[in-house]
């Protein structure tokens, strides 16, 4: 397939050249993936005579102003003449391709795919595909008909979170189904099409270990920043943030001497563990967690207590906590008993999710985040290791849910709930980070941040003998 006079180099050449059915081309912001897909188009319309496609936006307004441009604009600098068939819609080249150029949103929900039902096609390209629903990218695929032709389903969304259905229909953790290709573009993959200083300016206000380089930067799938952080910094940079990764992600070593307390919250979809200790002096180590994707509680119990013992072994004690959904309502599952079958003893806090106590644990957690130990030391720290995984059928991956969590993915929900006749802020329930950040309270509600205190036999309990006039009081 030609290049259409422009060249690519890397990623960018992998990807033109791939000729797998469904192609993800995902990655950060002036990564070229738009150039790249038009240009791929482009290169199919010339090669395959008379081939018939689409290329669009979810909505027509972004399509014909944005879209459409940027077509027209490639074909003018490799040469081609189009023809535009207005009430059909479509641009034709002079070998008899043809280009339809809509945007994929219905009018209403009666008619939500009949701006492509009717059309044979032999390729689609969608670009920002993170606005288009999921199924209509399921009955686009369908689309794909053309005799003669080969096939091709393209979209270049801007890097999505781990839970949108891009994520599942392209994973970047698990071997994708045959037939399809993913490539993750970074910013440096386009670095000699920006203007000087331009990565550099954005890593310096962006460095690396943030969310944002992640995702805006490198083009990885990470933390999705759409709200006003619950503990990081605001996006608007008004203030700091109660929790700093350079400074609360440290180096923290599990110390067998000390207890292990666990948190465990059930989720829908996302069941969670997480472990933390508490030192003599009241720091506060947060040493690894567990997120299940998809999985059911009884397999994702078995894999956590596999973990505890990995990366635990023989502690003094560990004491467990949990959501109380389950506890005691019924949710169709008899959650004490299935805990028991594996061997945990979990307490928990009847009001652990009603607003005002989420709130006041945020409130405790964030003072912690800003506090020193008896020893002077940060009071509040997550582990540096590598004892954070996401887990599925097809494995584990590593995962930082908390730090991620702390620092941008727990965000406050605009709307607020009335408690008492009071407005209360309440974090958002975004079906991801919001495990992680559960078993954070969950961890505050039930054992706050004291240091244990050993319990003494009666045997070693000291009784000091008293004389004088009070001896009667011994």
């Amino acid at each position: 397939m030609s290049e259409a006079r422009i060249r690519f180099f890397g990623n960018h050449a992998r990807a033109f050249h791939d000729d797998s059915r469904l192609i993800n081309v995902e990655g950060a912001v002036r990564a070229g993936k738009t150039t790249l897909c038009l240009v791929k188009i482009l290169a199919l319309c010339q090669t395959y005579p008379g081939i018939s496609g689409l290329i669009g936006r979810f909505s027509d307004g972004d399509t014909h102003r944005l879209l459409k441009p940027m077509w027209r604009t490639v074909c003018a600098l490799a040469g081609v003449t189009l023809t535009w068939n207005a009430e059909e819609g479509y641009d034709e080249l002079s070998n008899g391709s043809r280009v339809y150029i809509t945007g994929l949103k219905a009018q209403d929900a009666t008619s939500r795919y009949a701006k492509f039902r009717g059309l044979t096609l032999a390729f689609f390209y969608i670009d920002q595909a993170e606005e288009m629903p999921h199924d209509v990218w399921m009955e686009l695929n369908l689309r794909l008909s053309q005799a003669g032709y080969p096939h091709m389903g393209l979209i270049s969304p801007q890097t999505v979170g781990e839970s949108d259905w891009i994520a599942e229909e392209f994973p970047h953790d698990s071997p994708l189904k045959p037939g399809r290709a993913y490539y993750a573009l970074s910013m440096h993959d386009n670095g000699h099409n920006l203007p000087p200083h331009y990565i550099s300016e954005t890593e310096a206000a962006h460095p690396p270990g943030t969310p944002i380089h992640t995702t805006l930067v490198l083009g990885r799938r990470g933390a999705r920043i759409i709200g006003d952080p619950v503990y990081g910094a605001a996006l608007n940079g008004s203030h700091l943030g109660a929790f700093v990764r350079a400074r609360h992600e440290v180096d923290c070593a599990y110390d067998p001497r000390v207890p292990v307390e666990a948190a465990l919250d059930f989720g829908k979809h996302h069941p969670c563990a997480l472990f933390r200790q508490v030192s003599p002096t009241g720091q506060t180590r947060y040493l690894g967690g567990v997120m299940g994707m998809h999985m059911h509680i009884d397999p994702f119990l078995s894999e956590v207590l596999r973990y505890h013992a990995l990366w635990f072994p023989s502690p003094p004690a560990t004491a467990w906590c949990c959501d109380p959904a389950g506890m005691t309502n019924p949710i169709g599952v008899d959650m004490p008993a299935l805990l028991l079958k594996h061997g945990i003893v979990a307490r928990h806090v009847e009001s652990s999710n009603s607003p005002l106590v989420r709130l006041s644990c945020i409130e405790h957690i964030a003072s912690r985040m800003r506090a020193r130990d008896l020893a002077g030391q940060e009071a509040f720290l997550v582990a540096k290791e590598a004892r954070w995984l996401r887990i599925s059928e097809h494995g584990a991956t590593a995962f930082r849910m908390l730090t991620d969590g702390c620092e941008s993915g727990y965000v406050w929900n605009k709307h607020t709930v009335s408690v008492g006749n009071k407005q209360v802020r309440v974090p958002l329930k975004d079906g991801w980070y919001e495990h992680a950040q559960n078993c954070l309270e969950y961890l505050e509600a039930n054992f706050g941040y004291q240091p244990p205190v050993p319990t003494a036999s009666a045997s070693q309990v000291y009784r000091p003998i008293l004389r004088g006039e009070m001896s009667w009081a011994g």
